[in-house]
């Protein structure tokens, strides 16, 4: 392309040709000064490069028809002016430089433009491209003449031959587009060419990154941010985005403004490989990052717990009963079961097990387990108490099964009470009360030898409890014992019966004595029987008869202070009767009958017995 840039007309004329102003560039010298804020935008009319030797251009800095004190930078070279508006006749050929300050803030961008005195010139924008943008390229004959079967070319290459219009349109601008241009005009005696023009397409934004906060590799359950990172193009900085996120080629989040995505709780099926797309949506332009590999990865099951409500795991029977199993490490999906010592078989699966209506039969020890398919964890067992309240209490005399509501009794006599219940589940405590007032504890109330202060109103207390806060009572009904006291007629006429008893027991005795001595005497043969020589064959037994012996006979295993004889008979085998044919029979022992009569009732025998009313008689042979 052409050579020199552009100057300001010499003679101090503004660059429309109109003289300078007096006074014009008498500014404060703070105007100079003032940097920091934001470049204006400087653009150009016509705005394309190069343009012909002669040309006049409109430089506007900023918002146009503004009044607003201007300094102008023109080939390095400033003025200054009370507009923001400037025109400018280009008069020498090669490239100029424009820039511009407003008060307040920094120079403009450059705008580089060439001027040229060739006959067939391509023109290029004279702003910056960026990609989305209309890219015209124009072919154009001395002094801005249009051309027609104009060729244009991309780094030597034919793009479009013969075009009416002697312009290239691309749209939208991309990358690639950027490159040396030229177009060559067909006359009827030769074909012109223009010079080369550079042309560049600018990056609207960066390729994207796409950035991992935290491991590639992150373990199950953990949270990961995914940002897709860009840079945008200082020509244009202000320009809208938006945000797509790819796993294995799928979108997974998008479009969006932000450019974060959150993995709040990754699973194994989070794994995959991740890209990012930027989209300016105005520009119509998209860039997406290169892809990167997220693997994640299983934590074993561990620290498997059981937990119960209510706390404790005691419950009264019918009340709810929920256990939970929890794990402190180890990702999902997660499957918990439930088990009681002693069965086999699950009771349930669920992170949760609930009894509704606990029963007696609940009680025991149960415990969770969870597993992931590969790692297992098993929960300490839990202790689980059904407790069935007390109920049904009743008072019983010690040694009995029968529930009583009055006791009599006598004084000296040896009483004790018990406690029972229908139903509870141990450990039951027991308390006693007589007349509202405590006088015991447990199962059993030992009052020993009765007396008259024992007498009263008599309840036990019966108590169980669910846990160390919750206790269940039930009281028995009330027992009235009385106590009779043992009068002195009482004592006296013991005595006397006990007196009658002996002397009948004594009468008696003597009538059974008298009634042997009279045996004896009328059955003398018995008494000779009896000392036959014992080498003497036996004779035929005969008939037992009554002997009538007088002597006194002797009695052995016999306590004489402890019997008294009341009827005795002797009677003898063998004698009187038929000899037997291998001779006398031999001479037996005679058999005693006797009554054994203990002494009168409240008396006391060997080794300090007491006789009562139940002793029995009984009829003991002689041996």
């Amino acid at each position: 392309m052409a050579g020199t840039g552009g100057t300001v007309r010499a003679g101090g004329h503004r660059g429309d040709g109109s003289p300078c102003a007096p006074g014009l560039f008498s500014l404060p010298a703070q105007f100079l000064s003032l940097a920091g804020a934001q470049p204006p935008l400087l653009t150009l009319d016509p705005p394309w490069t190069p343009l012909f030797e002669g040309q006049m251009v409109t430089l506007t800095c900023g918002t146009p028809d503004e009044h607003v004190p201007t300094v102008w930078r023109i080939d390095g070279k400033s003025r200054r002016n009370r507009a923001s508006r400037l025109q400018h006749y280009l008069w020498s050929t090669g490239r100029s430089s424009f820039q511009c300050q407003r008060p307040g803030s920094e120079f403009s961008l450059p705008i580089e433009l060439s001027v040229s005195d060739d006959s067939v010139v391509l023109q290029a924008p004279v702003q910056p491209v960026l990609e989305g943008d209309a890219l015209v390229l124009r072919c154009r004959g001395w002094r801005d003449r249009r051309l027609s079967s104009a060729s244009f070319f991309h780094n030597g290459v034919l793009l479009r031959g013969g075009g009416q219009e002697g312009n290239l349109l691309l749209a939208p601008a991309q990358r690639h587009h950027s490159g040396r241009y030229h177009c060559t005009v067909h006359t009827f005696l030769r074909t012109v060419e223009s010079k080369l023009n550079e042309v560049i397409v600018h990056e609207l934004f960066s390729v994207p990154e796409l950035s991992v906060d935290g491991p590639r590799d992150p373990p199950e359950g953990s949270a990961l941010t995914l940002a897709c990172v860009t840079r945008g193009s200082p020509l244009r900085p202000r320009v809208a985005l938006r945000h797509l996120f790819y796993r294995d080629g799928v979108v997974v989040a998008g479009p969006q403004g932000s450019p974060q995505h959150l993995l709040r709780a990754l699973a194994l099926p989070d794994s995959g490989s991740y890209a990012c797309e930027a989209w300016a949506e105005a520009a119509n332009v998209q860039k997406r990052s290169a892809p990167v590999t997220i693997t994640v990865r299983r934590v074993p099951v561990a620290g498997a717990t059981l937990a119960a409500q209510p706390p404790g795991a005691q419950v009264a029977a019918g009340e709810s009963l929920v256990l939970s199993c929890a794990v402190a490490a180890g990702t999902g999906p997660l499957v918990f079961s439930w088990h009681r010592q002693g069965q086999a078989q699950p009771l349930a699966q669920g992170p949760r097990y609930e009894l509704p209506a606990a029963r007696p039969e609940d009680g025991g020890r149960y415990f969770c387990r969870a597993t992931d398919g590969v790692t297992a964890a098993t929960s300490p067992q839990l202790h689980v108490t059904v407790v069935v309240p007390v109920a049904g209490a009743t008072v019983r005399v010690a040694g009995t099964e029968v529930a009583v509501t009055e006791v009599a009794g006598t004084e000296g006599e040896r009483l004790n009470l018990s406690c029972a219940v229908q139903a509870g589940t141990a450990p039951v405590a027991f308390a006693w009360l007589r007349d509202g007032q405590e006088v015991g504890e447990g199962p059993i109330l030992p009052l020993g030898t009765l007396g008259l202060g024992h007498a009263g109103a008599y309840q036990c207390v019966a108590t169980n409890q669910v846990g160390a806060r919750r206790a269940f009572q039930v009281l028995s009904p009330s027992v009235a014992l009385s106590v009779t006291r043992r009068g002195r007629g009482q004592w006296r006429g013991q005595a006397l019966a006990g007196g009658l008893s002996a002397s009948l027991l004594v009468l008696l005795a003597a009538s059974a004595v008298l009634g042997w001595h009279l045996w004896r005497r009328r059955h003398p043969a018995a008494k000779k029987s009896q000392e036959r020589d014992p080498r003497a064959p036996p004779g035929p037994s005969a008939p037992a008869v009554p002997s009538t012996d007088t002597s006194e006979p002797e009695y052995s295993d016999v306590c004489p202070e402890d019997v008294v004889y009341a009827a005795v008979v002797v009677t003898e085998q063998g004698g009187g009767g038929p000899a037997s044919p291998s001779g006398p029979a031999a001479p037996q022992e005679p058999f005693v009958t006797y009554a054994v009569l203990p002494g009168p009732r409240g008396a006391t025998g060997p080794g300090g017995l007491r006789r009562v009313p139940s002793d029995s008689y009984e009829n003991v042979p002689r041996a």
